[in-house]
Formats: C-alpha cells, structure tokens, sequence
C-alpha cells in the first residue's frame, strides 16, 4: 500500500493528532440521537444503507460522529473534512483515505486492494469514480459474491462535514458515486454521511429512490435539555477551577437564560464556556460579559461563532442580493413580523423560484418554508452587532428605512397599475386586505423608526 500513502489524508481520520478529543459529545448529552444512530449501526439488515445526519451551522454534527467513531467494532473508516485545511478538504483524498483504513480494520480485503494497485499503480491519480470502483467496490464486492462465501463484513463508513469538501461538484459525485454503491444489495458497506442543510445534498436526499435515515438535528427534542447538561457540567468545572462556590456561580437563573439564548446550538455554548473558562481571566468578570452585564474591552465572548456565520456570508455568490435581503431579514425580525416566503420574494422583487436559487447558499442559517426565519438568534445578534459582523452589520434603523421604501414601492405601483384596468381596480378596492396589510406593516415601521436611535 506503499503508493497509496502519499494520497491519505491523515489528519482527516477520527484518531488523528488534528482532532481535538473535546469535539466529543459531552457525557449525559446527546443520548437521543445516538442511541438511534447505534441501533441502526448494530442491525446489518436494516434497510437504510445511508443515514443522513443533517443541521444548521454550529449543531453538533462533528461532535456526534466523533463520538460515533469510536464504536470500533462496526465503524470501518471515516473521513472528517474540514474546509479551512487543504489536506482535508480536497474530495480526492476522500476514497484512497478510506481504503487505507479499510485495509486495517477488515484485512480481509487487504490483498484486494493491494492487487488493484499492483495492477494500476496511478489509481489514486485518477478520477473518485474509477478510485471508488477499483480500491472499495470491487474488494468488497469480491468477498461478497457467490452462495459459499464467508459471511460478509459489513462496516460502516462515516463521512464528517461533506459540505466543507471545497468543490461542491465533487461533492455531488461523491454521493452519485455512494448511492449508486449501496443500491447493489450484495454491496456491504453502510454509511453515515453528516452535513449542513446544502440544497445540493437535499436534492440529492430528496430523489434518492432508496431507503434513507435521516436525522434533523434542528428538529431534535433533546438539543435544550443537553445544552442545560453540558454548561451545568463545565460551569462547575471551572468554579473549582476558580475557587468559586459551584453552589452559588454561576446560578441555575444565569445558565436558564444562556440556555434560552443558544436556541438550541451547542457552538453558542462551547464558545461560552472556552471564554469563560480562560486560566487567566476572571470566570465571574467574563460571564457578566457573556450576559451583556459588562462592556467587553478585549476579546469578543463570540469570535469563533461570528467567524462561522462570517464564512458563510463569505461564500455567497450575490453579495449586493445578500445584502438587501438581510436588510429585509432584520426588519422583519424587529417589527415581530413572519412573512411568507412568497412575502420575501415580492418585497425584493423576485419571484418565488428566483428567490428559492439565490437562498440555496444559506440553508445552514435560514429555515425558508413556509416562513422565513433564522434558525438561531444568535445570528440576529451577529448582523446587528457591528463589531462583531463588520460589513455585514445590518442597523435596526437602516433594516427599516429599506422596509419602508420597498412597501411603499410596492403600493405606489399596485395603485398605478389598478387605477389603469378598472377591473384590477375594483378588485384592489373590494379587497382590502392585501393593501390593509402592506399598511400596517409601514405603520410598524414608521413607529420602530420613531423609537430606535439613528
């Protein structure tokens, strides 16, 4: 396997010296999900091959199949990409990685491989397909075959952060090559792929015509109650640590708001307790921060959160479009107001599908049907908190002067249009209720600009 060496990405297997052991799911917490997920991994015959663990931006989705990982007696190879280390982000790595891991843990298949590069010394310089077929399917596929072999291993393959992989059409192959993999009934490996929300690879799920599990983790029930758990637990770490009274700090009142606050992000808590829990810093001085009780003159309590959501807003390819569109985004979070996607479409005039294709990109923060919300506050925070968003910053103020401008837009044209066909007209009088509406929302404006500093 000598020439397969130079290709593994080595940094990107779960044992690896790069990854940090704390990105493990805290003892006590995410007992829900991984119960589920184990079960699944422990019944060889369940008929999902794929389990989809999916969320927003700063979930636990590392953190659960980190801890997955560990289960050694069923997880034959993972990959972790990271997006920001070109070793593990390049998707080409993806497949001579896993066989290099496979290779090890069912040795089996070892010589198979090894024949495979004996027979095509240059297949790690070739295309993932021709990899996946030659290093992984035919070996595995080989050990399977006829009535009198051997039972079959059946391993599963854990593939961490797909979406940091840095070319999104290497990712769509990725899974083209893995779904069309599994739907061969002798083909033994089963995989857990985790993920933001990509449209892309909702697409994918979505026409996917085999068996899948798939795992919301924005929708999971027990997000709150482990967050509770985990910042209990490192809280009174750091109060011995501190020489605190764990009984009196941080108080059960204090930990219920923060817990309130991260909206059920476990990065929102871990970024918490990193800043609070700094040797040489007062834990009581910089949880006063944390809760807005003291002017922070140093490092924000927020930096690795606000560099998340920073590398998102990034990657957006229509930052004028961006912009406009967080304008109306803060607006309508300042006035209470949920609006339909279609709401959204006509406010920044668009229609329904020219909206869908610009918001692809944002899925990791936005819930987009049928109403259009963030899926943490804490993002609403960052837009409007300019020294944490920078170009990014979003004024309450600004958000509603825009509000205004394109409402009144809105009702200037619609007039004009029902004053020149009388039948339009009569309908725009006889109903209300659309110009009764737009009304109302630029009465919410004019009063929330009437009160909020310039």
């Amino acid at each position: 396997l000598d020439n397969l060496k130079e290709f593994v990405s080595f940094s990107a297997l779960h044992d690896s010296s790069a990854q940090d052991p704390e990105r493990r799911c805290h003892p006590g917490t995410r007992k829900n999900v991984l119960h589920k997920m184990r079960t699944w991994m422990d019944d060889p015959n369940a008929p999902e091959r794929i389990l989809w663990l999916h969320g927003p931006a700063g979930v636990g989705k590392s953190a659960i199949a980190q801890t997955i990982s560990y289960s050694k007696d069923k997880v034959g190879a993972s990959f972790f990409f990271f997006r920001s280390d070109p070793v593990r982000n390049d998707g080409n790595r993806l497949f001579p990685t896993l066989a290099w891991r496979l290779a090890s843990s069912v040795p089996i298949i070892k010589d198979l491989i090894t024949f495979s590069l004996e027979e095509d010394p240059d297949l790690p310089t070739k295309a993932i397909e021709a990899q996946f077929e030659q290093l992984i399917a035919q070996p595995f596929l080989t050990i399977s075959g006829g009535e009198s072999a051997a039972p079959t291993p059946s391993p599963v393959i854990i593939i961490d952060g797909l979406d940091e992989c840095s070319d999104v059409k290497l990712q769509r192959r990725i899974l083209k090559i893995i779904g069309n993999a599994v739907a061969n009934p002798r083909f033994p490996l089963r995989f857990i792929i985790s993920s933001r929300p990509e449209a892309h690879i909702e697409d994918f799920f979505s026409q996917f015509q085999h068996p899948t599990l798939q795992i919301d983790l924005a929708n999971a029930d027990d997000a709150y109650r482990d967050i509770e758990t985990y910042l209990t637990s490192e809280f009174a770490r750091i109060a011995v640590e501190q020489e605190l009274d764990p009984e009196v700090w941080p108080g059960q009142e204090n930990i219920d708001t923060l817990v309130s606050q991260s909206s059920g992000q476990f990065v929102y808590a871990s970024t918490i307790i990193k800043y609070a829990g700094d040797e040489y810093e007062s834990a009581v001085a910089r949880l006063s921060v944390i809760l807005g009780l003291k002017l922070c003159t140093g490092k924000s309590p927020f930096a690795e959160l606000d560099a998340l959501y920073a590398e998102i807003l990034q990657r957006q390819p229509n930052q004028d479009f961006l912009r406009e569109f967080l304008a109306v985004l803060v607006a309508c979070s300042a006035l209470s107001q949920k609006n339909l996607h279609e709401d959204y479409a006509m406010l920044l005039g668009l229609d329904k599908k020219e909206l869908d294709r610009k918001l692809r990109g944002m899925h990791s923060l936005l819930k987009c049907k049928p109403f259009i919300n963030v899926h943490h506050k804490s993002f609403h925070d960052f837009l409007q908190d300019p020294s944490r968003s920078g170009e990014y910053h979003v004024s309450k103020h600004f958000a509603n002067r825009r509000f205004m401008q394109r409402i009144t837009d809105l009702l200037v044209k619609a007039a004009s249009r029902a004053l020149q066909q009388p039948d339009l007209y009569v309908c725009f009088l006889c109903e209300p209720s659309w110009c009764s509406y737009r009304i109302n929302l630029a009465m919410k404006v004019i009063i929330s600009n009437r009160d909020s500093p310039m």
